[in-house]
């Protein structure tokens, strides 16, 4: 018993062959269309990407500049660092320091610089207080007051004690520093 295949499959595809082109005729503009979209897409998304990288790296120049010495506060004034040793205060934005005792000289770095920040609304100064620099600071904080006897003055302060000095990369920060940490650690 033979059966002859050959006969039905072909009349089988006959009957498809026909049908498959014709889906094939009608499925080839949506994929001209879905190309030629997708296409615009990727060109679209380039030209948005090169747009905002250029405007990333601007603002991070912008921030790098400014960033090291002032932190800018959700309400739009900002805060300038300072930092307090035990002896001494350094701005970090002139890379100044005054000595514990003449801090509130007139003429000092340290008054120059807070009548400059606080004529700012909303501006203030921001103490990073390295230990045992806690006297230093109230009489940065004391010449605020003097300076401004009527006047309601904000200050901001951290507490950065040694173990915060041992997580910053030392070679990361300035020599000031360092020298400070290495004489408490």
């Amino acid at each position: 018993m033979f059966i002859d295949s050959s006969s039905s499959n072909s009349s089988d595809a006959s009957n498809v062959r026909p049908g498959s082109e014709q889906q094939e005729e009608n499925s080839a503009p949506m994929m001209a269309v879905f190309g030629g979209m997708f296409a615009l897409m990727l060109v679209f998304l380039l030209v948005v990407n090169v747009v905002s990288q250029a405007a990333i790296r601007e603002r991070l120049k912008e921030s790098t500049e400014e960033g090291t010495y002032r932190i800018e506060r959700e309400d739009g004034s900002s805060g300038y660092s300072i930092i307090v040793f035990p002896e001494s205060i350094r701005i970090v934005e002139t890379a100044e320091g005054v000595d514990r005792g003449s801090i509130c000289d007139v003429g000092s770095a340290y008054r120059d610089y807070a009548e400059r920040v606080y004529r700012q609304q909303g501006d203030q100064l921001l103490f990073f207080i390295t230990e045992g620099s806690v006297p230093t600071m109230a009489e940065a904080r004391n010449c605020l007051r003097s300076m401004w006897p009527s006047q309601t003055i904000s200050i901001g302060w951290v507490i950065t004690d040694n173990e915060f000095l041992k997580s910053v990369m030392l070679d990361e920060i300035p020599e000031y520093i360092k020298e400070h940490a290495d004489r408490t650690l």
